[in-house]
């Protein structure tokens, strides 16, 4: 387990910000695996990857976090499932955990909501 490394999914439809998310979690130690939508996410595990932490976008085509949240759940998922949107209507939360997700989280992500996201599941390493 020395070498093992935590592994997220980003599932987001926005290029830039998977790169921006992808450079916070490699500052973090953890590794990322990005899926451009909801079904591409639940492919994936139904594929038989599993991740630690699943970081969730709300709104993207072919399959919103919504519903894959809740494909994810059904599939057994047990990793915290984290939904980040820049749209905080309590309705849109309220769908999310409704949905499976652990929480929701107002975009953009920071360094210091990755940090107390990680602190939050275990999932920090080292110091």
């Amino acid at each position: 387990m020395a070498n093992s490394m935590l592994l997220a999914l980003l599932v987001e439809d926005n290029a830039i910000a998977r790169v921006v998310v992808s450079k916070l979690m490699v500052e973090q130690g953890m590794a990322l695996e990005e899926a451009e939508n909801g079904k591409a996410a639940v492919e994936s595990v139904k594929g038989g990857k599993s991740y630690d932490l699943i970081l969730m976008d709300r709104e993207m085509p072919v399959m919103d976090g919504h519903e894959a949240t809740k494909q994810l759940r059904l599939l057994g998922v047990k990793a915290p499932i984290v939904a980040l949107s820049a749209d905080t209507q309590q309705c849109h939360k309220d769908l999310f955990l409704q949905a499976g997700a652990d929480e929701f989280i107002e975009k953009p992500l920071t360094k210091d909501k990755l940090a107390q996201i990680l602190t939050k599941y275990g999932l920090r390493r080292g110091p």
